[in-house]
């Protein structure tokens, strides 16, 4: 085999090979543009999530809430439709801020002394006219257990298992007695006239789950598009090692080609 044979041959295999990377190099570029834009975008957005608040922002698209499989809470109760007093499970909500979050379902919320009381069967809240939270008591603070139901006389009542309770001006102490006048206790409005109002609630409480931050996060890994999402990623990423891989052999041959017609030229001189 000749000089001039094994060079003709090498050309017409690199060639053919040159090819047959080029095509491949441009349908997996097309094929991973997209997904590289997308990667980009929620990349930067994740890098900059608390700069955009989007680790706090709730997620309002009722159609990504059901991909999230987020659904309804069980229990809710309008207390006061204006300014809005609700609870949805174990979620305070006052007016428009954002809900406060007990360690047990909300058995009652009312407004006494210019402030909010929540109960649950072992805890009491206080809750400022803005929505923040101001108190938290226990037990541990000579809180009533077992608790019912909350009433005012013009005084705070508490209905537990074990009896009346009711407490002084700053409620700070409790002190078991017997009412001398009906109480009325709280009770939360007929859901039939409030009906707009608890989907509203419903709707901010499935919010509440779901931040802008983890949606793009998911989209970035993947998880976003189900069980198959990652590995589709992987195949992507992939694609991408090919296509700089074909690109580096593409650029070199492309190289290696002008450098021989550059000698030739010259050995023609």
């Amino acid at each position: 085999m000749t000089k001039k044979y094994r060079r003709i041959k090498n050309h017409k295999i690199n060639k053919h090979a040159s090819k047959q990377f080029r095509f491949w190099h441009k349908k997996l570029g097309i094929f991973s543009v997209l997904f590289v834009i997308l990667l980009a975008i929620t990349g930067i957005l994740i890098n900059h999530s608390n700069t955009l608040s989007l680790d706090t922002k709730p997620v309002t698209f009722s159609w990504l809430l059901d991909n999230y499989g987020i659904k309804s809470p069980s229990n809710i109760h309008i207390y006061q439709a204006s300014p809005l007093i609700a609870s949805s499970d174990n979620l305070i909500w006052i007016s428009q801020f954002s809900p406060i979050e007990a360690e047990q379902p909300i058995l009652a919320i009312t407004a006494f002394n210019h402030l909010y009381v929540a109960i649950t069967p072992s805890q009491l809240y206080l809750i400022s006219p803005q929505g923040q939270l101001l108190e938290k008591q226990d037990s541990s603070l000579g809180l009533p257990q077992q608790i019912e139901s909350i009433g005012q006389d013009g005084q705070l009542w508490l209905k537990t298992a074990n009896g009346y309770f009711t407490s002084d001006d700053d409620l700070i102490e409790w002190t078991k007695a017997m009412p001398l006048k009906a109480i009325s206790w709280v009770s939360p409005l007929p859901s039939f006239e409030v009906n707009n109002l608890i989907t509203q609630v419903s709707h901010k409480a499935r919010s509440e789950s779901l931040t802008w931050e983890r949606v793009l996060l998911d989209i970035h890994s993947g998880r976003f598009f189900g069980p198959l999402g990652p590995w589709f990623m992987d195949l992507v990423a992939l694609a991408l090692i090919i296509m700089s891989l074909t690109g580096i052999y593409l650029w070199q041959s492309t190289t290696k080609r002008t450098k021989n017609r550059k000698s030739s030229k010259y050995d023609e001189h």
